[in-house]
């Protein structure tokens, strides 16, 4: 199967902002003069809890948007993005890719059109999500075969839009 899409997740950007926060806080914290153990408690505590959240936020709200979609021959797969552990793998035919939908998000400086911000569509009771604000590789050709007719109308809405990437 030949890499269609791809959308990395830089998975170390929310610890290093987390990261950051506990460090920032604790060190403001002890420069302010509180008690050295009861803010080490508490940053330790506070890191604890946001990269629960972080894992929770990476696992059950970015269910559908999708980190890699490679294909060929009317065959599919998609692999979810996750900030923790390895993405679902969704295997599909392009008949059962269904409800197409795209969103825009904001305007373009050159022109004031608006932008492509994600493509949507439904597969095996799942909806993933393309996202082309700023994706690492973009075959405009493998992905108007999942779908010409959809694909030729997202062509035409926004003509700037080509393949980019490996």
């Amino acid at each position: 199967m030949k890499l269609i899409f791809s959308d990395p997740t830089p998975r170390w950007v929310p610890f290093a902002a987390a990261a950051m926060i506990v460090v920032i806080g604790w060190f403001t914290a002890v420069w302010q003069g509180f008690e050295f153990q009861t803010t080490t408690k508490f940053f330790v505590g506070l890191a604890y809890v946001l990269f629960v959240l972080i894992f929770f936020q990476g696992r059950f709200f970015w269910k559908g948007q999708v980190d890699r979609l490679s294909g060929g021959d009317g065959r599919y797969e998609a692999v979810t993005s996750i900030w923790v552990g390895r993405g679902k793998r969704i295997a599909f035919d392009a008949a059962e890719a269904t409800n197409w939908t795209s969103r825009t998000s904001g305007v373009r400086k050159e022109d004031g059109k608006p932008k492509l911000s994600t493509i949507a569509f439904d597969v095996k009771g799942q909806t993933l999500e393309l996202s082309f604000l700023n994706p690492a590789l973009v075959d405009l050709d493998g992905l108007t075969a999942m779908n010409p007719g959809y694909f030729a109308k997202v062509k035409a809405d926004f003509p700037w839009l080509t393949s980019s990437g490996a």
